[in-house]
């Protein structure tokens, strides 16, 4: 489920910076598709330098580098971005020349997450859930293959998983993408990873036809496992939240080995199955899309 790290948080910007772009992209989709032709060519440019800063690393980019990324010349993209630094949709550092995802994208993002009635009873559920078994729990929904995640309650715990709302990972790599890629089929899985399973760990599945015959298991109990796929040390236990018989979202309980045993394994699925329940009811006739 992701890296953990003892009592610290991260209050700087590489988590929370993958968040505002995310919700421009997939906020995008949402609107009445037109061909990318069609598109108002200075507005998309300026999506795409935000979505481009949000797939850098932590330390940003150079302009240099950013028109490289683009195919762009850097005559074009210099007042863009000089004018998102302006407005804090950017900063640059001055000693490097690199440009990062600013604090006013960070409140473009908070806003896209809270959005929705039903935010507050998702969010209800999640901390029950931590309260009860002293793990963090998350929500997520599925997107081009990864896992994106909405919401995530933090464990108290000193060690524990750190990936947080906004971040993406391989679906076939955690257990909570797994209960989202429950119900597809082989064919499916094939064109959603066309160039194959990539590992993260040694323990990563990399096999279609093993993905698929764990899928059709989590298909039939309900119930999704991960044991060190995504990042050593973590495990993950995740329900599918289906409507109208397809998976709209997933949850899921993540903790480190050493705190995984029968009986917190035991609490930690009743909890999500109850959960589970609670939420599809919700669900069932809300307008919830999510990212979608």
């Amino acid at each position: 489920m992701g890296n953990y790290s003892a009592v610290r948080q991260f209050t700087h910007y590489p988590n929370i910076r993958r968040c505002t772009a995310e919700a421009l992209q997939y906020g995008k989709k949402r609107c009445k598709k037109v061909p990318n032709e069609e598109l108002h060519r200075a507005t998309k440019r300026v999506i795409d330098t935000l979505e481009q800063l949000t797939a850098a690393p932590p330390q940003g980019m150079t302009l240099t580098e950013l028109a490289s990324a683009l195919k762009a010349p850097k005559s074009s993209l210099f007042p863009i971005v000089h004018t998102l630094c302006e407005l804090h949709m950017l900063s640059l550092n001055s000693d490097t020349g690199r440009y990062c995802i600013g604090y006013k994208a960070y409140e473009i993002g908070n806003v896209y997450l809270r959005r929705g009635g039903l935010t507050t009873d998702i969010q209800t559920q999640m901390h029950t859930i931590v309260e009860t078994c002293g793990e963090t729990c998350y929500f997520a929904q599925l997107v081009d293959g990864d896992v994106f995640y909405l919401y995530k309650v933090d464990s108290t715990e000193p060690v524990r998983s750190v990936v947080s709302p906004g971040q993406r990972l391989p679906a076939y790599a955690t257990g909570i993408g797994k209960a989202l890629l429950s119900g597809k089929s082989k064919d499916e899985l094939k064109r959603l990873y066309p160039d194959g399973l990539k590992a993260l760990t040694p323990n990563t599945i990399t096999d279609i036809d093993r993905l698929s015959y764990q899928l059709d298991e989590i298909q039939r109990n309900g119930l999704a496992f991960e044991c060190e796929e995504s990042t050593q040390y973590i495990r993950c236990v995740a329900v599918p939240i289906r409507r109208d018989g397809g998976v709209i979202a997933a949850m899921s309980i993540a903790m480190p080995v050493f705190r995984y045993d029968p009986e917190k394994e035991a609490l930690t699925i009743r909890l999500l199955r109850e959960a589970q329940l609670r939420l599809e009811k919700l669900l069932k006739n809300a307008d919830f899309n999510g990212i979608m």
